[in-house]
């Protein structure tokens, strides 16, 4: 199980009253004056609240995949992608690479974007390390919060599929009937329900594992053990209708589940594969939202250009996504300028938060840019995620600072996405910001600035808020940070 939250607040100091709190001048101006490299190195220690959408399959670098292959006795094909034993010489094992060091060097250049640049080397990557991870689910998200721990993350919501793409297969076995509720009822019929119990056991084992690798508890314990986090199931779009209804089903089914840590559902995937079928799949999450109202929604959503798909299949799915989906989040919303008129709007209004990730953008879109200043143009919440980390060659802080750097941003720009991070996170609890624009606490908390405890009411309310506690926090970190800088 997850290592609870330590938050001792008696002695963590009073967050801002109203939005006149800003960093000290010198800060603004040290940031802004600083070179790249002295703004990586700011960046690095800068506390950054919450990593969200964070899908564990492309998390992991490909230095711990090698050696989980090799002890499972796994192969390498011509293309450098795993293949199972039997090992020959057209496919040797995978163990020969930790005493070949070319061999090692080609298959980092091959799992992740180390050495490239182009779409389709990212989309390959993925499927030549897969049975690396298969099993090692504790052993990625052991890796996963460590790293995060040294980025001064404080949450992370994780992306997996506990099944091991079990729910996939079952959808693609039953099919699609075009009928939601004969769908839903022939997979209740035929297994869904145990998946749905075995993957949260599943999960349970990986925990469990995950806590040992960290030494959780112990006194030796890694950082690690201190980032709270939760798991959205993956869905991959990038399969038939019933492959995807089944994925829903089972996401909405093990995040309604009591007791899970699972709070919700991301769907992802290469949107030029399935611009055909986004649609329905909207109206799937839809329908299912109505079965399993509680559970939360993301979808990384609007990941195109004229490139990939013709201008009108730009026009549509980051509106249907919130339209019909009822998407709390999107990840990335690239195109978002051939999007319906007026969704910026509404986007405005209902504050969905826009995910970015500018490594990825750059990487499956080739693009520098971002839609970054446009959203904040609009008063639309954004936020920086280090999606893809591992395959991408990347960490949080890198992403921060190319953010920083393409939409010429200050600290007090990063500082209010690091908080929009844990804003619009899938916590339960209430906000400490009565108003989330300007960074105002809410009543319980609006007094103290001068004293170094919380009042007895916003002691009551952050005890009674995971969310507004670990905000708590965040600010805390942030006073400590600007001391020292």
């Amino acid at each position: 199980m997850k290592a609870l939250l330590l938050i001792f607040l008696a002695l963590v100091p009073i967050v801002a009253q109203s939005a006149k709190h800003h960093p000290e001048p010198g800060i603004l101006r040290d940031f802004a004056s600083f070179d790249p490299e002295e703004k990586l190195a700011f960046l690095l220690e800068m506390p950054k609240g919450a990593d969200l959408d964070e899908a564990i399959s492309g998390s992991v670098y490909a230095e711990s995949m090698i050696p989980w292959a090799a002890k499972k006795g796994l192969c390498l094909d011509h293309s450098l992608a795993l293949s199972l034993p039997p090992c020959s010489n057209k496919e040797p094992p995978v163990k020969s690479a930790l005493s070949d060091p070319d061999l090692y060097q080609k298959l980092l250049d091959a799992w992740s974007m180390r050495n490239a640049e182009d779409r389709a080397h990212f989309r390959e990557a993925f499927g030549k390390f897969e049975l690396a991870q298969q099993g090692m689910t504790g052993a990625m998200l052991a890796e996963m919060r460590s790293r995060a721990a040294r980025a001064h993350v404080l949450y992370m919501e994780i992306a997996v599929s506990p099944d091991e793409h079990a729910a996939l297969a079952l959808g693609k076995r039953l099919g699609w009937d075009h009928h939601f509720h004969n769908t839903l009822e022939n997979l209740d019929n035929n297994g869904l329900p145990r998946l749905v119990s075995s993957s949260l056991e599943e999960m349970k084992l990986a925990e469990s594992e995950e806590d040992r690798q960290l030494g959780c508890g112990g006194p030796n314990a890694d950082p690690g053990c201190s980032v709270k986090s939760s798991y959205l199931y993956a869905v991959s779009g990038n399969a038939p209708p019933g492959a995807v209804f089944a994925q829903l089903a089972a996401g909405f089914e093990i995040a309604s589940t009591k007791g899970s840590n699972f709070s919700g559902i991301l769907l992802d995937g290469y949107e030029e594969d399935s611009t055909t079928d986004f649609a329905l799949q909207m109206k799937m999450i839809d329908f299912l939202r109505s079965v399993h109202p509680g559970v939360h929604v993301a979808v990384n959503a609007g990941e195109l250009t004229t490139k990939l798909v013709p201008p009108e299949e730009l026009s549509f799915h980051v509106n249907d996504a919130v339209i019909l989906g009822h998407a709390e989040r999107i990840g990335q919303g690239a195109d978002i300028m051939h999007e319906a008129k007026g969704l910026m709007g509404t986007l405005s209004a209902k504050k969905i938060l826009i995910d970015i990730c500018p490594s990825r953008l750059h990487t499956v879109l080739g693009t520098k840019q971002d839609p970054l200043s446009l959203y904040e143009r609009h008063g639309v919440p954004v936020s920086i995620s280090g999606c893809d980390a591992g395959v991408l060659r990347s960490e949080l802080a890198r992403e921060y600072l190319m953010t920083a750097l393409q939409n010429n941003l200050g600290y007090a720009d990063l500082k209010r996405m690091a908080r929009n991070s844990l804003q619009y996170a899938f916590m339960p609890g209430k906000s400490l910001w009565r108003d989330a624009t300007k960074f105002i606490p809410v009543n319980a908390c609006r007094r103290g600035l001068s004293r170094l405890k919380a009042s007895p009411n916003c002691l009551k309310y952050l005890k009674e808020n995971e969310k507004a506690a670990l905000q708590w926090q965040l600010e805390a970190e942030f006073r400590d940070f600007e001391k020292r800088h």
